[in-house]
């Protein structure tokens, strides 16, 4: 393992044993005190547990601490105002240790002992982040990056990197990295992914945190900006100064915005036998990697992903037992990419095959035109349009009708009984309907989109069903769970937005979006599948947001879960009225019967006064 690997792994023990301590600190493990050395504050660990019961066997020693003190070792819940709840940790302590504080008779090396026991006892190497940091100090090497140059780069307040390692995972690895540690200086980071152009929501997202923004540029993603709103998140970002971090695993590169103007570009290899040796060095020894360099040699390392790796390699488990399992990872990955390769030959074959020449010919000029007519893309996306929505239009009861089935009066606002706020809101869109359509009010000068709430049952559908009745128009049913019925992530883009399109088709009419928590909330970059969660979230933001000409759509979004919501799809502009509907209380419970009931209900109440008056 050459200088720079070794230093850099050295560096992700000393922050991940650093967190830890921290940790037990926060969970009442450990104490700090503090004491002036030389003008300088220095701040000094102490064990909580009385360390007394410390045998001096390392590999014992430490094992011990994992049995008994492992609550103390992991994140603490947190009360509702998000601080550490401590109490919650202090309640596990074994009955046989008692807290020892200062003067409890150990000397200083017993002490420091103690702490330094702790602090490996909580650390967790993931196989993943040792990798990806192995794969980013060879492309350092690589592409001959001092380490001093980066460590310069990172402090400006706007630097530009791109970081191009041909290794499957690593796109999402790195990120990870920057984020979920305190590996990259001068930190800490949060990522936002710009896959789209929602520029003052990647940043207003993280808002009075005291994290370091940092806009990632998606590449080998399917869905990667466009060039002119790649041009205006890289403007938005520099002048916040906010670095940028361009990750490519593919050979498709960095996009050319990022090349052209970034600070340091980093290119590294995939995976290879070398790399193997490091990595199992930094988990084994480096005895017990010359002892099998000759398995490890022979293993085709090509073929592994980072996953590969965290699955074959993990401490604790034999050597031998994780350079079999690379072996066998590597012989079935490279089956299975070749017997995909043989089947897309096939399938290639027997098209050309069946058909005519002239079919052929015309076959072969669409391949060509599709790898750079972006207008062949367009008529895809025309295509898309005219897809199924799954959505439901519903037009009112007539004034003068009755509801199917057992003769009662049609559902309408003005006979809701215990919706409260909600009513007033929609008998005065109701109003306001009334003069938009007289052209004496403009569609934006009214209250047109609402989020309401509550507990199941309370009747978030019976309301918007009623304001169908009320105002006269076509009521447009559909739910956040008919939209993620698309297979892909583009199907499920194509059934929001044209759902909206068919609302705008029955204009003026209601939309009204059920379980619309499900749409979720924006997450960082490096999170899992946070490319498909912040495309559906951002893509509601533009169709609500009026980017999309939506005139005459009145938008209700229904949930049970209203804090579950991205806080941008309840600001100005959008989702921004919230109402709650409260469980029916006693006159409301009357009204709801009254409706039900009709002229039954005079029956049901006499029938209940003489049954209650029987001895």
């Amino acid at each position: 393992m050459d200088r720079l690997s070794s230093f850099l792994l050295r560096r992700l023990r000393h922050v991940q044993r650093r967190e830890v301590r921290r940790l037990a600190v926060r969970n009442g493990l450990l104490m700090m005190t503090t004491a002036i050395v030389d003008g300088h504050v220095i701040g000094r660990y102490l064990p909580a547990f009385d360390p007394s019961h410390l045998t001096g066997e390392v590999e014992r020693d430490r094992q011990w601490v994992r049995d008994r003190l492992a609550a103390f070792l992991i994140d603490t819940p947190q009360d509702k105002s998000g601080r550490p709840d401590l109490l919650s940790a202090a309640s596990v302590w074994p009955a046989q240790l008692r807290r020892r504080l200062a003067g409890c008779g150990a000397d200083d090396a017993a002490l420091a002992y103690a702490v330094r026991l702790v602090a490996e006892a909580g650390q967790v190497l993931g196989i993943k982040t040792m990798a990806t940091v192995l794969l980013l100090a060879a492309a350092m090497e690589e592409s001959g990056v001092e380490l001093r140059d980066l460590v310069a780069f990172l402090r400006q307040p706007a630097g530009v990197f791109a970081v191009q390692v041909t290794v499957e995972g690593f796109e999402r690895a790195l990120p990870h990295l920057i984020e979920e540690t305190a590996f990259v200086p001068f930190g800490p980071y949060v990522g936002m992914a710009a896959d789209f152009t929602f520029v003052d929501e990647l940043w207003t997202y993280v808002e009075g945190r005291a994290k370091r923004v940092f806009l990632q540029i998606p590449v080998a993603q399917t869905y990667r900006p466009s060039r002119s709103s790649m041009r205006a998140q890289l403007l938005w970002a520099l002048a916040h100064g906010s670095p940028v971090l361009a990750v490519a695993e593919t050979y498709q590169g960095v996009p050319d915005q990022v090349d052209l103007t970034s600070d340091v570009r980093l290119t590294g290899g995939g995976i290879s036998v070398t790399f193997l040796a490091d990595l199992l060095e930094a988990v084994y020894g480096s005895d017990a990697v010359s002892r099998h360099d000759g398995l490890i040699a022979v293993i085709d390392a090509g073929a592994l992903t980072l996953d590969d790796l965290a699955i074959a390699v993990r401490p604790g488990r034999p050597i031998l037992s994780s350079i079999e399992a690379l072996v066998g990872l590597a012989i079935h990955n490279r089956e299975e990419r070749d017997n995909e390769k043989d089947k897309g030959d096939a399938v290639s074959s027997r098209r050309l095959i069946t058909q005519s020449p002239s079919e052929r010919a015309t076959q072969s000029s669409q391949d060509r035109s599709a790898k750079g007519d972006s207008a062949s893309s367009s008529a895809g996306k025309r295509r898309s349009k005219s897809q199924p929505t799954g959505a439901e239009v519903i037009q009112p009861v007539p004034a003068d009708g009755e509801t199917r089935g057992e003769g009662r009066p049609p559902l309408l606002v003005e006979t809701l009984a215990g919706y409260g706020a909600a009513k007033d809101w929609a008998l005065g869109v109701k109003a306001d309907l009334a003069d938009y359509l007289a052209g004496d009010l403009a569609w934006s000068d009214m209250s047109t989109k609402l989020l309401l709430s509550g507990p199941p049952g309370t009747g978030k559908t019976t309301f918007a069903r009623a304001m169908c009745n009320s105002l006269r128009i076509p009521l447009v049913v559909t739910s956040v769970s008919t939209w993620l019925q698309g297979e892909y992530l583009n199907a499920v883009l194509d059934r929001m937005a044209n759902t909206f399109a068919e609302a705008r088709a029955h204009a003026p009419c209601i939309l009204f979006i059920d379980e619309i928590d499900g749409i979720g909330t924006r997450v960082s970059a490096s999170r899992q599948y946070a490319d498909y969660w912040n495309a559906c979230v951002n893509k509601l933001l533009e169709l609500l947001d009026g980017a999309v000409k939506s005139e005459g759509v009145i938008v209700v979004g229904a949930t049970n879960r209203p804090n579950e919501i991205d806080e941008a799809i309840r600001r100005s502009g959008r989702l921004e009225t919230h109402i709650d509907i409260p469980l029916p209380d006693i006159p409301a419970l009357a009204g709801i019967l009254a409706h039900h009931l009709g002229a039954d209900l005079d029956v049901v109440a006499k029938s209940g006064s003489q049954e209650g008056g029987q001895p």
